[in-house]
């Protein structure tokens, strides 16, 4: 999975960097499209460090109770990278300059119709997604800090 993952993202990220033509419209921020990459490369370096190296997660989804406090701290830089790369990009199509394209589509059983969206609707859209990223972003960031502190404490106090 985890190399599924870093796959998906090498495409957009080279791409982005201009190393490929991928025939980009003109007013696409290439920055975006390395971030969009990056997502998909921090998410398979996030399973590897998560599973591959340090055994399947306890219950709670954090890494297991052995595991070093640097491949914790490596598994909170990867995760809280992520869902700031999501905002970053949510925020862009939202808030940044230049023309937005969307598309909608419903799909009922197996009948599917698509049609052009609304810029307005889109902006807004992702508007939402980017406070929601946002907030998510802090949420994370302190939560994931809180269980680093108490795990050095731990440590700390198990090594007296």
């Amino acid at each position: 999975m985890a190399t599924l993952c870093m796959a998906c993202g090498v495409v957009p990220i080279l791409a982005g960097l201009g190393v490929i033509d991928t025939h980009p419209a003109p007013d696409v921020a290439r920055w975006v499209v390395v971030a969009a990459g990056a997502m998909f490369v921090l998410a398979g370096l996030a399973i590897i460090n998560g599973n591959a190296l340090w055994g399947a997660p306890a219950a709670d989804g954090d890494l297991a109770a052995d595991a070093p406090f640097a491949a914790k701290l490596t598994q909170y830089l990867l995760g809280t990278s992520i869902i700031g790369l999501m905002f970053a990009v949510f925020a862009w199509i939202a808030f940044g300059p230049g023309q937005r394209q969307f598309s909608s589509s419903v799909s009922i059983g197996g009948a599917t119709t698509s049609a052009p969206g609304s810029a307005h609707t889109g902006r807004i859209m992702f508007g939402v997604g980017a406070v929601l990223m946002g907030l998510f972003f802090v949420a994370a960031a302190v939560s994931g800090a809180k269980r680093l502190i108490r795990d050095v404490s731990s440590r700390t106090s198990d090594a007296s």
